[in-house]
């Protein structure tokens, strides 16, 4: 198999969920105030909400002002909502791994061409390049080789491990 070039963001900070949008999309498209732009449009949105469902002086309402920010924390971590809302920019879905979605599918596991991993925020991605899957995870020094052999392996290990896995997929219908 010929070489090719791979885009993998270090950590930085708390930041390993722009680093895991970077990584999957092989390209520095989000910064750190482009998420934080639009978490802040998802809070407004779901104050907005209960703001409608509860009223401006309901329990609930004042109790989600004074909590602050739940899709960014001061650190920088990101909420899945956040990921998502930015993906879909790129006509790309995160969809759960134990979803019927994914489910109904198939079992290829290799006819994905991404996952994003989640655990005690910390999010990585596997992506396929080039015709095989890498592991680009933030936190390792460089990107790890998973063969299509072992990605089922791979991706169960960490659904047992207690990862929340996500399958990103073409919004428009194409599969992914």
């Amino acid at each position: 198999m010929p070489e090719c070039w791979i885009y993998h963001e270090r950590q930085q900070a708390a930041l390993c969920g722009l680093h895991c949008l970077n990584n999957l999309l092989q390209r520095a498209e989000f910064s750190a105030g482009v998420l934080s732009d639009i978490a802040a449009g998802l809070d407004a949105r779901e104050l907005q909400v209960i703001r409608d469902a509860s009223g401006p002086d309901s329990k609930d309402y004042r109790d989600r002002l004074l909590e602050g920010s739940g899709n960014v924390d001061e650190s920088g971590n990101f909420s899945i909502e956040v990921l998502r809302a930015a993906l879909a920019t790129h006509d790309l879905a995160l969809v759960s791994f134990t979803s019927e979605a994914v489910k109904k599918s198939g079992d290829d596991l290799t006819t994905r061409s991404g996952f994003i991993f989640n655990r005690d925020n910390h999010w990585f991605t596997i992506r396929l390049i080039n015709g095989r899957f890498w592991n680009l995870d933030s936190l390792k020094s460089v990107p790890v080789s998973v063969s299509h052999f072992a990605l089922a392996a791979e991706v169960s290990a960490f659904v047992g491990a207690g990862y929340s896995v996500f399958c990103c997929l073409d919004a428009r219908g194409g599969g992914g």
